[in-house]
């Protein structure tokens, strides 16, 4: 058997190779997700999440190497599948319109996908106690969050949509907790995230109607419907 793995990989494409290891990549972070949700970043062995994962129990650490390593790629791949759905769900939109996309989006995720968004709070909360060295990648990924709230005001602002004088750090410091504190809520004190969707329509709908010229459904100077 061991013959023919060695015959295998000599003759094997090298694309196919590559594929097959990006695929046993994502098959351990899958695997590692879940494990965290389930019991916390200390609980989640290397060894079973290779296992998990359908492979032996020592390919993370071939991998990986540390599991440092493998739990900042777990949070580099959630980070990059939610900023990608923004993307797509904003797709069109600009200012005021894509930060309501923005602002339902990642409360919905919750809602979607609970298992995820617990893991992604468990790393959250286990930097600042049991694993201080994630804290560094943990002030990166809420950086981008942010950065990706920003985004969109500042756009509004440069298409007129946001009243004068709006402190735009301080709203994107505000929706950002926001959106975090009634996610944990529903995962947490709730352990129901159903009504996420109806949160994430009300709470875009509040903070548009706070920082917009002329919120949605009101009328503009001039008779004609605000932005």
């Amino acid at each position: 058997m061991q013959t023919d793995i060695a015959s295998t990989d000599r003759t094997e494409p090298l694309g196919s190779k590559q594929r097959r290891r990006e695929e046993s990549d994502r098959k351990m972070l899958r695997a590692a997700l879940a494990l965290i949700a389930r019991h916390g970043t200390v609980g989640a062995s290397m060894a079973q999440i290779g296992i998990d994962a359908g492979y032996s129990r020592g390919l993370p650490v071939q991998r990986f190497g540390t599991k440092l390593a493998l739990l900042e790629a777990v949070i580099d791949a959630v980070q990059d599948r939610f900023l990608r759905h923004v993307e797509r769900r904003t797709a069109g939109k600009r200012g005021c319109a894509a930060l309501v996309e923005r602002i339902r989006v990642q409360i919905e995720a919750v809602r979607d996908m609970p298992d995820s968004a617990i893991a992604l709070y468990h790393l959250i909360v286990d930097s600042a106690g049991a694993v201080p060295e994630l804290k560094p990648r943990i002030a990166l990924l809420h950086a981008a969050y942010r950065d990706n709230l920003r985004t969109y005001l500042l756009q509004a602002r440069e298409m007129g949509e946001l009243r004068d004088g709006l402190d735009i750090d301080q709203y994107v410091r505000t929706i950002s907790g926001t959106i975090s504190g009634i996610c944990i809520q529903a995962l947490i004190a709730d352990g129901d995230t159903r009504r996420l969707g109806e949160d994430a329509k009300f709470i875009a709908d509040l903070f548009v109607s706070q920082v917009a010229r002329h919120p949605p459904g009101r009328e503009a100077p001039g008779g004609t419907a605000g932005a």
